[in-house]
């Protein structure tokens, strides 16, 4: 690429009619040269066409060092793609070995446009990376059939940057800060590349060969080799630290391992300790670059103050201008009932819920429970009523044979309304945040608080339920009107539902990040749903990577 710079050097001093003539000539009649479907054609065109048919690149020395430089970072370039590079590279061998610029304009011709397809190529990365979202989306659909799991994501799907902008972004020399402006979620987008190349910088390690269990105190010989591990991995700042004594630096740096990869803290080194440290960085490396890659399908920006749960974490943020400030663990719905990925906002809350037990639950669970517990409906303080507006109260009188004719959704609707009343074992807890969706999902306090000393937190139908609600309420406060403030003690010494609105709606975005940065370290969590699976099996075919026989050959 020096010697494109040293070619648009000399060019920019020459006259360049005949390029330009010969790049118009190449626009109007050899369209394989350009591209290879009509739509990126097109686009070719159509920027040239805002250039008055010049060319774009040679004779403009700036923004051809800023498509050099942007090409080679891996900020823009994370899956370092060749991007026509190598072809672009023996197009200068030639013209080099050449030096008659005024003899090769034909071959210029070719070497800018050829430029300009690195240019759309990269920037179309930089925003929709090379995965076929149809394909991943398709995959999710088929899980219902395939699985009778319904999984929803709800996409942001995007276009490539328009010509207008692909040509002010050159006319104005400003071509590294407009693929910056194109890069989503910057903040999270950078920490990931940071991640990467810190994961890439590791390389292959040697195997740990495991002994048996230790502890503090312990002294073993492969205990040298976990710890020369832990700092290579930054989980052991005391880069002197290598002999072969449990001691406590180690102790502390296994915490922070375990903490990045969620496995149990037992303060001990055991055999998934050994495990985890023996996958291969590819591994890593892999996680890392299918999450950059999901950056892709949610909004370019989140907003300033939102909750955000992460669904693959097993947690809920309350994020204000970039920074949580309030954290706690979430139960999320399990694999075969997946919590939709989508955003909402927020507009009340209710204290002492009744749950209205959903359809598909009433299929799924409650029939099931009834079944082998006729009392079911009593013991969990269940209330059945005739349809979903009657306010008749059938519970004496129902039996669990009349819900088998509806076990069929084939047969229609359930004519019955099951709704659980507020108390302490409402699957609801003592309150609920509501932002309305299609899913009928919800963040809510649980009568289960042991499913939070769990390693993964996979136990709801679709809703999330929080470890701490009610220091979430107290957060949310500031959204709530002063007298309704007053009365939330008094309704939480009661069983009375109680719903209060907000004053300004709160936007809500579930997420599925199995790898992000905390305090300099990167964690990597369990594809729990497998969609990070279905994104790895949905890359796009990769033209640009060939040696293209329309460019080279004529």
């Amino acid at each position: 690429m020096r010697i494109v710079l040293f070619l648009s050097l000399m060019l920019s001093m020459l006259l360049s009619t005949e390029l330009d003539n010969q790049i118009n000539s190449t626009l109007n009649n050899a369209p394989y040269q350009l591209a290879q479907t009509p739509k990126e054609q097109s686009r070719i065109r159509a920027l040239y066409a805002m250039n008055h048919n010049q060319a774009l690149w040679i004779g403009h020395a700036h923004n051809l060092n800023a498509l050099q430089e942007a090409l080679q970072k891996v900020k823009f370039n994370y899956k370092y793609k060749d991007f026509y590079q190598s072809q672009i590279e023996q197009y200068t061998y030639l013209l080099h070995n050449e030096m008659n610029l005024n003899k090769n304009v034909e071959e210029l011709a070719k070497l800018d446009i050829l430029l300009t397809r690195a240019y759309l190529a990269l920037t179309d990365f930089i925003v929709l990376s090379d995965i076929d979202w149809d394909m991943v989306q398709n995959k999710l659909a088929n899980l219902k059939e395939e699985k009778d799991i319904t999984a929803n994501w709800e996409m942001v799907r995007k276009t490539p940057p328009s010509v207008a902008k692909l040509f002010s972004a050159l006319k104005e020399e400003k071509l590294i800060e407009f693929l910056n402006s194109l890069i989503p979620l910057p903040e999270l987008h950078n920490k990931l590349i940071e991640a990467l190349e810190f994961y890439q910088s590791i390389g292959k390690l040697p195997r740990i060969k495991y002994a048996k269990d230790l502890k503090l105190g312990d002294r073993y010989p492969y205990i040298s080799d976990v710890k020369k591990r832990l700092i290579r991995t930054g989980d052991m700042l005391n880069q002197n630290n290598t002999n072969e004594l449990f001691d406590p630096e180690l102790e502390q740096a296994l915490y922070s391992y375990k903490e990045r990869f969620k496995l149990p803290q037992n303060k001990m080194i055991d055999k998934i300790t050994v495990y985890y440290m023996n996958k291969p960085t590819h591994l890593q490396v892999q996680s890392i670059v299918t999450n950059l890659d999901k950056l892709r399908v949610f909004p370019n920006k989140f907003p300033k103050e939102y909750i955000r749960v992460n669904l693959a974490d097993f947690s809920t943020d309350y994020m204000k201008n970039g920074e949580s400030i309030l954290h706690m663990s979430t139960v999320v719905g399990r694999d075969s009932r997946p919590t939709p990925i989508f955003s909402s906002y927020m507009t009340y809350l209710v204290l002492n819920p009744t749950w209205n037990i959903p359809e598909n639950l009433v299929r799924r669970d409650l029939s099931v429970a009834l079944a082998e517990e006729p009392s079911y409906l009593i013991d969990h303080n269940i209330h059945v009523f005739k349809g979903w507006k009657s306010k008749k109260d059938i519970t004496e009188t129902f039996t669990p044979e009349m819900l088998l004719p509806y076990q069929d959704e084939s047969k229609g609707h359930i004519p019955y309304r099951f709704v659980q009343y507020p108390g302490d074992d409402n699957a609801l807890g003592r309150i609920k945040f509501m932002f309305p969706n299609k899913y009928s999902v919800y963040l809510h306090d649980t009568d289960n608080k042991s499913l939070f000393q769990r390693r993964y937190l996979v136990y709801s139908s679709g809703c999330m339920r929080l470890e701490r609600p009610f220091e979430l309420l107290e957060v949310l406060k500031s959204r709530l009107r002063p007298r309704d403030i007053a009365l939330i003690d008094k309704y939480r010494e009661t069983l009375e539902t109680k719903h209060i609105n907000f004053t300004k709606k709160l936007p809500v975005q579930t997420t599925y990040f199995t790898v992000f940065k905390d305090n300099d370290l990167t964690f990597f969590r369990k594809d729990i749903y497998g969609y990070d699976k279905f994104i790895e099996e949905s890359k796009k075919d990769d033209y640009s990577n060939q040696i293209v026989e329309e460019t080279l050959l004529y």
